[in-house]
């Protein structure tokens, strides 16, 4: 759990070790996925159809999932977690990489071993 909170809205336990807002960010790109690709529900926010009156559209890209996200972070870093943001790579770390992974001993292809 990410939260201080457990789903059924008692708090946790704290001598358990919370996760970090990282993973909630991944946690949440998977549900995004699960439910945009393998469920076919897109990347429309989740919303009540004018028409039909039924729910649609992805539930993880809802108001109420990203109002959450934005207070988890607050919360975390109020409680000292330090906050990661991306950034643009730059032309320099590209080119280490590259260089990187095109090692002679990296490159090679070599045999793959099916009895392991």
């Amino acid at each position: 759990s990410c939260d201080d909170v457990g789903l059924d809205g008692k708090p946790r336990d704290p001598n358990t070790t919370a996760d970090s807002y990282n993973h909630a960010q991944k946690m949440r790109a998977a549900c995004t996925y699960g439910y945009g690709r393998l469920h076919g529900l897109g990347s429309v926010p989740w919303q009540k159809s004018e028409y039909s009156g039924n729910m649609i559209g992805n539930p993880s890209i809802s108001e109420d999932v990203s109002i959450y996200m934005v207070s988890l972070r607050k919360k975390k870093v109020r409680n000292g977690e330090v906050a990661t943001s991306a950034r643009a790579i730059t032309p320099d770390v590209l080119a280490a990489l590259y260089h990187f992974n095109n090692r002679p001993e990296v490159s090679e292809i070599k045999p793959i071993d099916l009895t392991s």
